[in-house]
C-alpha cells in the first residue's frame, strides 16, 4: 500500500503464481500450466462464443434491431461531453443479456465437461455412478432438453426472463459449467463479450453469410467448425 498517494497494488495472477512458487506451493511446470489454462478459457472459448454469437444474431434480424435500440437508447442518455460505457451501463442492457445467454444455449462455447466421481451416486432414475468413474456432462445436448426448453432449437431470448429462469432446474443452464468448480472467468468473459457486442451493433448491422446447414462442427473440447462461420458487416 501507498501511504502517500493513498493506493494498493494491484496485483496479476501471474503475480500470484509466482510468489506461490516462491513458497513453494507449485512448480515452473505447475506455472506454465496454471497459465495454459487461463490462455485456453478466456481466448478459444470467449472467441468461439463471439463467432456463434454474431452468426446467430445475423439469423435474428428482428431481435439484434431491439438490442442496438436498447443500446443506442442508453448510449442517447448519456452526456454529449462523455458517450463512454461503464461496467455498470452494461447491467442495464436487459435484453442483450437475455440474448447473449440464449445464444450460449444453443452454442456452448465448451460443449461437454467431464468430472471424477469420488463417491457412488445413484441418480433419480436408479442409475448408478460407481467411485473411480469419469462422468461426461454433454452441455451441448443438456441445454436442448426440451422437457426444461420447449422448442429448444427456437431463438428465444425470453427463456432467460427472471419469471422463466425461476421456474428451471439452475443446472439446466450451465455453459460455465456449475458447482464449485465452474469457470472462474465467467463474470469477466459475459463482459468481454457485451463490450464487443454493443460496439459491434453501433456501428453495423450484422448479416448472414454462412447458412447453419453449411456448418460442419467437429468433435473438440471448444465448439468448432471444420468450415469458417462467416457474417457479413454493414456499416449503419
Amino acid at each position: 500500500e501507498n501511504v502517500y498517494t493513498n493506493t494498493k497494488k494491484r496485483y496479476a495472477m501471474l503475480d500470484s503464481l509466482l510468489r506461490a512458487e516462491q513458497d513453494q506451493l507449485i512448480d515452473a511446470d505447475g506455472v506454465r500450466e496454471e497459465v495454459d489454462t487461463f490462455t485456453f478459457e478466456g481466448h478459444d472459448t470467449t472467441a468461439s462464443a463471439l463467432v456463434f454469437i454474431f452468426f446467430q444474431l445475423a439469423r435474428e434480424r428482428a431481435v439484434q434491431e431491439r438490442i442496438f435500440n436498447e443500446i443506442h437508447a442508453l448510449y442517447d442518455r448519456k452526456p454529449q461531453a462523455d458517450k463512454s460505457f461503464r461496467p455498470q451501463d452494461y447491467a442495464e442492457l436487459k435484453l442483450l443479456d437475455r440474448a447473449l445467454k440464449e445464444c450460449l444455449r444453443l452454442w456452448p462455447p465448451v460443449t461437454f465437461i467431464s468430472r471424477a466421481i469420488t463417491e457412488d451416486i445413484v441418480l433419480a432414475d436408479g442409475a448408478l455412478l460407481p467411485a473411480g468413474c469419469v462422468a461426461n456432462v454433454h452441455i451441448f445436448d443438456l441445454h436442448r432438453d426440451p422437457e426444461r426448453f420447449p422448442d429448444p432449437e427456437r431463438f428465444d431470448p425470453d427463456r432467460f426472463l427472471p419469471e422463466s429462469v425461476d421456474k428451471r432446474n439452475p443446472y439446466a443452464y450451465v455453459p460455465f459449467s456449475a458447482g464449485p468448480r465452474n469457470c472462474i472467468g465467467q463474470k469477466y468473459a459475459m463482459i468481454e463479450l457485451k463490450v464487443v457486442v454493443v460496439h459491434t451493433l453501433l456501428r453495423f448491422r450484422v448479416l448472414p453469410v454462412t447458412r447453419l446447414e453449411e456448418i460442419n462442427f467437429v468433435a473438440d473440447l471448444v465448439l468448432r467448425s471444420t468450415n469458417p462461420i462467416e457474417v457479413r458487416f454493414e456499416r449503419r
